[in-house]
């Protein structure tokens, strides 16, 4: 059935019905049950993305099976292949969001079988916002007796839910719904400012903190633009607790980063990526994207904090207690994509609490997660300056000792494709003949026709990384961090756009060239690190998936045998107790894959219906352990489903082997 009220579109199937989740009294099955479920996007608030759970290991993976789907088609027009979103699962429910306006879903987390569904018509507003997408999930808060489900909407609206009957708390806002535009502290347009929503909020005691995405900054229509200010409100009644500028104000710390009064109109600088929280402290860590023009700076030029830095907050204040910043006046869309990962270990003998950023450069940076200090030194070091009009480069940049980085970083002759000395020589006059700067590590974006005849940049990362918000997975047992990297080169060359932009340049004027098909680089093309947090050392490193047919059937490798290429996309992880399972990522092979936490061999492989769109999770419900994530195959038209594996289940009744799914 179908019920209107005010905006709101409420569609109800079979209604959820679980008990809520109270203080613990019994503290052994209050482990129990978290142990048990998946509460959290990265399933704790310390962005680990690993579960204990171990009912499936190497012994039985090669049991593991499909056990039910959950389909999407009817949720999204268009049709939506790519859904990002990590489903929660606390008391026997799933909740996760898909479709382009954001349906709230609950489900049975046993058999798939839908609870409730919940959407909100946002109409103009929505058509408007730049996150149109599913998003990437949504939080759980609970008082011990009330149950509540906080999304975030295309519009930038926050939603309490019933997490029993989907309908929105009437407490809470206005009917349910605060206006996060409205919380900003500056003017916008409630229908067309370009501010949304990706990751799911951040949810302690009673607050709720928002981090907001913003218009990809490749062509911005102006130098101005929206702040991506950081936002708690209260998670009982919807009422603001306090806000960060993430670019300073007058008279606020890091004001003077901003030369010729930019902070005062420059935007983004939000964070789009989750972010994480040290329950014991109550510190908040925010990863922060770059400032409005993610290849120009000359509208901005200083050092730009606190745009593309890791900033840790007083969760209960906003009070800012530290900040790093992982590059300085960002010209390359370096935003860090991915939530802190909170671990603590041993290292030197001595029991240290740590936090890790993966970036997009593929460099992870340890620092101690209460003072900001560097675990290991980080130097500042010497990088090449800019000769576009106006810009202004930084002059060093941070370059942590350990780990090393866990990718390649700049593009020389060696890194081009090698399989034959003829590819190679095709290569180098690709670069000779489109006259594109091979550039070194932090080699600044250049103009698409240079005084000097080039006409841009290779650039290696690429603005997509590196890591980018697919992240990475620590097991506290062991130390080891996984990290899961894409080698992708971008062509930054900087063009005049007068009618789309009233910036001095812009990016958009480079194509990155490709030989006869093939990558101009070599493989990998992507790859999964092991990284030892105890040491700062690699562990072991593989390449992602299987060599792609398009480069294994192509003409020009006939009749070579290669390794293994890597997947042309970023690999999806989650580790549990006793597996690291991974995927290719989207557009990758349909194949969901167990490797050795050890070694990274692979243990186990099985089909997918489609090339995987998020990172798995896992939970267990009635004694079954469940692994799931979505997947979508565009090419054949499949929209986005959740696909759910587990162990069959013994036929009830029989002795003769026989199971059911």
């Amino acid at each position: 059935m179908r019920i209107r009220v005010g905006t709101a579109l409420f569609v109800f199937a079979s209604v959820a019905v679980f008990t809520a989740t109270q203080a613990p009294p019994v503290p052994p099955a209050a482990a129990a049950a978290a142990t048990a479920e998946w509460r959290h996007y990265h399933r704790d608030l310390a962005g680990t993305r690993y579960s204990p759970l171990d009912v499936i290991t190497p012994a039985n993976v090669a049991s593991l099976a499909v056990a039910w789907h959950w389909k999407s088609d009817n949720f999204s027009a268009p049709p939506e292949y790519k859904n990002e979103s990590t489903p929660l699962m606390i008391g026997g429910t799933l909740y996760f969001t898909t479709g382009s306006s954001r349906w709230v879903i609950a489900a049975d987390a046993a058999t798939g079988a839908t609870r409730w569904t919940w959407r909100l018509d946002e109409s103009d507003r929505a058509a408007a916002a730049p996150r149109r997408d599913a998003g990437r999930g949504v939080s759980y808060w609970t008082n011990g007796t009330e149950e509540r489900i906080f999304t975030v909407t295309p519009g930038f609206r926050l939603v309490a839910l019933d997490a029993r009957t989907g309908r929105p708390v009437s407490t809470f806002g206005r009917d349910g719904v605060v206006d996060l535009k409205s919380l900003l502290g500056v003017e916008v347009d409630a229908k067309t400012a370009a501010i949304g929503n990706s990751s799911p909020p951040l949810v302690f005691e009673d607050l709720v903190v928002i981090g907001p995405a913003l218009e990809v900054g490749t062509r911005p229509p102006s130098y101005k633009n929206v702040p991506g200010r950081i936002l708690a409100v209260d998670a009982r009644t919807g009422a603001l607790k306090w806000r960060f500028n993430t670019i300073p104000q007058k008279g606020e710390e890091g004001y003077e980063t901003w030369e010729a009064g930019s902070a005062e109109y420059t935007g983004n600088a939000g964070a789009w990526a989750p972010l994480s929280l040290d329950e014991k402290r109550g510190y908040l860590y925010l990863p922060l994207e770059a400032a409005t023009g993610d290849y120009y700076g000359g509208h901005r030029l200083g050092a730009n904090l606190f745009s593309s830095t890791l900033a840790c907050l007083d969760v209960r204040t906003g009070r800012r207690l530290w900040h790093f910043q992982t590059v300085h006046h960002d010209i390359w869309d370096w935003d860090n994509p991915t939530a802190p990962i909170l671990a603590d270990v041993t290292i030197d003998g001595q029991p240290r609490e740590i936090v890790v950023q993966l970036t997009k450069q593929s460099f992870a940076y340890v620092l101690d997660r209460v003072t900001g200090k560097p675990i290991w030194p980080i130097a500042e070091r010497p990088v090449p300056a800019s000769d576009v009009p106006g810009e202004r480069a930084a002059a060093t940049q941070p370059f942590p000792s350990k780990p090393r980085a866990y990718d390649r970083q700049g593009v020389t002759a060696d890194d081009l494709i090698d399989f034959t000395p003829e590819l190679r020589a095709e290569a180098l006059k690709l670069i000779a003949d489109g006259r594109l700067r091979m550039g070194a590590f932090f080699a600044p974006p250049s103009l698409a026709d240079a005084p000097d005849g080039t006409k841009g940049t290779l650039s290696l990362p690429g603005n997509l990384g590196g890591t980018n918000w697919e992240h990475g997975a620590f097991d506290p047992e062991t130390g080891m961090l996984y990290v899961g990297s894409w080698t992708n080169p971008t062509v930054h060359a900087l063009i005049k756009d007068t009618q789309r932009s009233d910036m001095n340049y812009v990016g958009g004027g480079g194509r990155l060239p490709n030989v006869r098909g093939l990558p101009i680089i070599k493989p990998p093309y992507s790859r999964i690190t092991a990284i030892n947090l105890r040491t700062g050392e690699h562990a072991w490193m593989v390449a992602n998936g299987n060599t792609p047919a398009a480069i294994a059937n192509n003409p020009a490798l006939k009749g070579l045998t290669i390794a293994p290429t890597g997947a042309q996309t970023r690999p999806v992880l989650l580790a549990t107790k006793t597996l690291l399972f991974t995927a290719d990522g989207y557009r990758g092979e349909a194949t969901l894959r167990a490797l050795d936490k050890a070694t990274g061999a692979r243990v186990w492989e099985g089909a997918l219906p489609g090339s995987a769109s998020s990172s798995p999770m896992t939970y267990m419900v009635n004694g079954r352990q469940f692994v799931l994530l979505w997947t979508s195959q565009q090419a054949s038209g499949q929209p986005s489903e959740l696909v759910a594996f587990a162990i069959p289940q013994p036929r009830a009744g029989r002795d003769d082997g026989a199971s059911v799914r």
